[in-house]
């Protein structure tokens, strides 16, 4: 049986991040979260895998190739214009024989799940669709049940409107018959499966196979690092053979280090770090609950919590990034009291005792003059100087 994978979406609300990188290949621990998808599917015995890949595409192309290093076989099917994830399925139509698993590119779960979608859809021959119980269930696609079968799908209502704290976790089982139905589906702009999905029902069984594992969703900027923390929790600190860390500084546990990179003497890296590659940090700064993408350098005295860095960006020396609880607003939608230190995009240079306030949003290429407290969203290209 193939596996789908839809990993074609521009990723809007993680801008900076993903104007030059697809959200499926932001990190996660040691790896892109992509790959934690792949490796799930190859441990369940699904090693025949489609990507469905569009925005900044040749970034997951020339990582996985063939998918040869996975003990996979990968191809790949473009979704040029980004039209929702029933479109993007539809792409693949032709590169599947028969029944195939799906899976959203924007979730990580546990290989048990795919066995246990597989393992219903050989008992009843039916499509299977995943649910999970959540907390806060107007951010996903909520599900009502009877007798173990779907009886409604409703896309994130309103907190008035829940009648269930079950939501769909984004991994199916189907048949051919899904490529029907989702050519049959009325399209008002953008062709998500789930509007697909609640035409499905009308006619067809949908079985709900219920899950309690780990489920990581990524989708807003501080999801990034709450994924990180879910998956450092479950693992042993990776730490590259070819990293230079100074036997004064203090790395805590779970962390990542990346190859090649510096750790200088006084820092200190508290748990739940992602240090990429070739990143430098210099001594006495601390670091905590953040992600440093490649080629980053935080130089001396810098004291950075909740926070993700872009690639080649520099941190000038004592910055502050203090994190902690803020309202956030991503698009239209006004977040509250999330613990976001910020985000600082790729090839910012910021200079020295710069602070930078909970909840700040930078663009690309932004210089930063010292002195300078910046909060809210700054503007790709920008030059912030103190007022």
């Amino acid at each position: 049986m193939k596996a789908i994978i839809l990993a074609a979406g521009v990723g809007t609300r993680l801008h900076p991040l993903t104007q030059t990188r697809p959200k499926s290949m932001l990190p996660i621990g040691d790896k892109p979260l992509l790959e934690h998808i792949v490796d799930a599917l190859a441990t369940a015995g699904v090693d025949d895998i489609v990507l469905v890949v569009g925005h900044r595409q040749e970034r997951i192309q020339n990582y996985f190739q063939n998918g040869n290093d996975w003990d996979v076989t990968i191809e790949y099917v473009t979704q040029e214009t980004p039209r929702g994830t029933g479109d993007a399925l539809l792409k693949a139509e032709h590169t599947v024989g028969d029944d195939c698993v799906v899976v959203n590119g924007d979730r990580i779960v546990e290989p048990r799940l795919i066995t246990e979608l597989l393992e219903q859809h050989q008992a009843t021959d039916h499509a299977c669709i995943a649910i999970t119980e959540v907390e806060d269930p107007t951010k996903y696609g909520t599900v009502t049940l009877e007798n173990g079968q779907v009886t409604s799908i409703r896309e994130k209502p309103e907190a008035h409107e829940t009648i269930s704290n079950l939501v769909n976790a984004g991994v199916y089982v189907f048949g051919p018959e899904i490529f029907a139905a989702i050519r049959q589906t009325d399209q008002y702009g953008e062709l998500k499966l789930t509007d697909t999905l609640r035409d499905y029902i009308e006619e067809h069984p949908l079985d709900a196979v219920s899950y309690d594992g780990l489920w990581l969703e990524l989708s807003r900027p501080w999801d990034l690092l709450t994924v990180n923390s879910g998956v450092l929790a479950r693992t042993d600190s990776t730490i590259s053979k070819s990293a230079d860390i100074s036997s004064d500084a203090t790395v805590g546990d779970p962390v990542v280090v990346g190859d090649h990179s510096r750790i200088q003497p006084g820092a200190r890296i508290f748990r739940d770090v992602v240090i990429g590659d070739n990143v430098t940090i210099g001594s006495n700064a601390v670091i905590t609950n953040a992600i440093i993408l490649e080629d980053a350098v935080i130089e001396p005295g810098s004291v950075i919590s909740d926070c993700i860095i872009g690639s080649g960006s520099t941190i000038g020396p004592v910055n502050s990034i203090e994190g902690g609880q803020t309202d956030v607003r991503v698009d239209d939608d006004l977040y509250t009291d999330v613990k976001f230190g910020g985000l600082v995009g790729d090839n910012v240079e910021t200079a020295g005792n710069v602070t930078i306030e909970p909840g700040t949003i930078i663009g690309n290429n932004v210089s930063v003059e010292s002195g300078s407290t910046l909060t809210g969203r700054i503007p790709e290209d920008a030059h912030v100087f103190r007022g």
